[in-house]
């Protein structure tokens, strides 16, 4: 009776780590990584669910604004049987696309324009933080807690 109420809690089910680099150039469209699942008992796993997500901060103090873009998403193309105690290994490619403010696009086009923008938005004090977040779904239970992973993009 302990282990249903457990894994109806969701304590009871899959643990998952994800295995990716620290950082990444600016110009990369895909994110590789690997998967680490851990299995607590004998289960299906239904879906797992990948999405880069960008956290947009600008202004400061009482004006501050901050909004979340889900930049990519990737999920598990069939089910997945694991056994307890058994660990997976999945490896993945999470495609992802930018997406670019106004003031971004004119910085691109234009390079004399680029430090002006730069300087506009470091006065804004415009902000983004990437990260990626890893949900399982595992058999008669809804989606997990997401595991999260923050990611860096190196300026070019």
């Amino acid at each position: 009776m302990f282990g249903s109420i457990k894994k109806w809690m969701g304590i009871q089910g899959v643990r998952l780590r994800l295995h990716v680099l620290d950082s990444y150039p600016r110009t990369v469209e895909t994110l590789n990584g690997e998967m680490e699942l851990f299995a607590k008992s004998n289960t299906i796993v239904q879906g797992i669910r990948l999405r880069l997500i960008e956290t947009y901060t600008r202004g400061k103090a009482e004006e501050k604004r901050v909004d979340e873009y889900t930049l990519g998403t990737w999920t598990l193309p069939a089910p997945l049987a694991l056994r307890e105690g058994e660990q997976h290994r999945l490896l993945f490619k999470l495609p992802f696309e930018w997406l670019e403010s106004p003031m971004d696009r004119r910085a691109k086009n234009n390079p004399l324009v680029k430090g002006l923008v730069a300087l506009m938005k470091n006065r804004k004090g415009v902000q983004s933080e990437y990260r990626i977040e890893a949900q399982v779904q595992v058999d008669g239970q809804p989606w997990s807690e997401p595991s999260r992973t923050r990611i860096v993009f190196d300026a070019t």
